[in-house]
């Protein structure tokens, strides 16, 4: 995970309606080191940057459930994404109408909130997430969430391993955990051993597009400030061909 930050949310109700997880809690796992001379850590390591370099894009809607310490919803989502970091999000209502959308294209974002007429506009930086929804990533590491294939770190990391076969791979900042498939199903961001973001995936269902198997749910724990979040995608297609217009709201982009 890159850019997880720790600033309070600028926003109120809205940050919470932006994306994912609800109930991402950790259960205890005695791991136990794995040999030094163990292939499956490195095989495991270049098998998700084989995966991230493959996996460029996502269409998808879903249903979000969300709780933190401004309460506690749901909300139906459509989903854009496209590395390295182009997103599109909208919060939809009761009515099929739009309640929020939130486009950038890696360089400037555009908002959109049903009850203020017109767009807010601005420069993409490390906190804009945060800043219009609470949700202390970049988009960049935004994107790699949705698409379920973050950056693997630099370095050998410390492998460790639990019964059935699952391994987990630990760098400085960050831990990957795969299960006996060698699916990555968690990743914990720990920077100075501090916790700041946990992840989960599950539900693996074949989807369209470039195919294979997918998560279907997205679960985040974040612990600065306490909130978590859950995405069920209801349909996913992998890979799509998405215009550059579809990450701008303003008429004429920029």
């Amino acid at each position: 995970m890159r850019g997880a930050g720790a600033r309070a949310p600028l926003r109120g109700a809205a940050a919470l309606a932006l994306l994912l997880a609800l109930g991402c809690r950790s259960v205890p796992v005695a791991w136990t080191p794995v040999a030094a001379d163990d292939p499956r850590p490195a095989l495991l390591a270049a098998s998700l940057r084989e995966l991230e370099a493959e996996r460029r894009a996502l269409r998808a809607t879903g249903r979000v459930e969300t709780e933190g310490a401004g309460g506690s919803g749901f909300s139906k989502q459509l989903l854009l994404v496209e590395r390295p970091a182009r997103l599109r999000v909208e919060v939809i209502g009761l009515l099929e109408q739009r309640v929020l959308v939130l486009a950038t294209d890696g360089e400037r974002y555009d908002l959109y909130r049903a009850e203020s007429p017109g767009f807010e506009s601005g420069e993409v930086h490390a906190a804009v997430l945060e800043e219009v929804a609470g949700l202390p990533l970049t988009p960049e590491a935004a994107v790699s969430l949705l698409l379920a294939a973050p950056r693997v770190p630099e370095g050998a990391p410390l492998a460790r391993e639990a019964g059935g076969g699952a391994l987990a791979l630990t760098w400085p900042d960050e831990t990957l955990e795969f299960d006996a498939a060698g699916r990555l199903v968690a990743l914990a961001f720990h920077p100075s051993g501090r916790d700041v973001l946990h992840a989960r995936w599950s539900e693996w269902r074949e989807s369209a597009g470039a195919g294979g198997l997918f998560p279907h749910r997205l679960e985040l724990e974040l612990f600065e400030p306490e909130a978590r979040w859950r995405l069920d995608y209801r349909q996913v297609e992998l890979d799509p061909a998405l215009a550059p217009e579809l990450f701008r709201l303003r008429p004429g982009g920029r």
